[in-house]
């Protein structure tokens, strides 16, 4: 917040030249808030008015630039002292969307005048997006080769153990024979030892 002092006093912000001495040293102070809201404090003997009518003492009053403010109705306020902080920013706010404008614009206007150069630009992308298909290929070929290498491998696996199983069939068999001829020997054999012991 700024705060302006107006009065016949050479230390004032605001300096009202006055001989008969009506508007007093110190005649009013006047708040600019940095969002551009302003008031009047009265602190003079003869009065200050806002539009024709007189304020209290003391008391801050909202004025705008606007507003027609004399001091004892000797003098009115120059509101071309008091500087405007709303017109600063809107004018700086202004100044940034120019200058955003003018940015973006060169951009868009250098895009539109080297235009020629725009179309090379899908060619590099075709020939990356070949070359791209050509590797996906490739990736998909040598796959392809490891699954064929793995299902040969099973297969391969898959014949040799057949093979094993073949032989351990051949063999059981051998191996059931001569253990069913031996109870039928020992069977004959305790016949024969039998039939000795009926003869006695």
């Amino acid at each position: 917040m700024k705060a302006y002092s107006i009065g016949r006093e050479m230390g004032c912000d605001i300096v009202i030249n006055d001989s008969t001495d009506v508007i007093s040293r110190r005649h009013a102070t006047l708040n600019v808030y940095p969002t551009g809201k302003m008031t009047i404090i009265d602190m003079s003997q003869n009065g200050t008015y806002v539009n024709g009518i007189k304020i209290s003492p003391n008391v801050p009053v909202p004025v705008t630039r606007k507003d027609n403010i004399s001091f004892a109705h000797i003098a009115r306020l120059d509101w071309n002292c008091v500087p405007n902080t709303q017109a600063k920013i809107l004018r700086f706010a202004a100044l940034g969307v120019i200058a955003l404008l003018v940015v973006f614009g060169g951009v868009y206007g250098i895009k539109a005048i080297g235009g020629d150069k725009e179309p090379e630009k899908p060619a590099t992308v075709v020939t990356d997006s070949i070359g791209s298909e050509a590797r996906k290929k490739a990736i998909q070929e040598e796959e392809q080769r490891k699954q064929d290498s793995i299902k040969n491998h099973v297969k391969d696996s898959l014949k040799k153990a057949n093979a094993k199983q073949g032989k351990v069939k051949t063999k059981k068999p051998e191996d059931k024979k001569p253990a069913d001829k031996q109870p039928k020997k020992e069977t004959k054999e305790k016949k024969t030892e039998e039939q000795p012991d009926r003869i006695i």
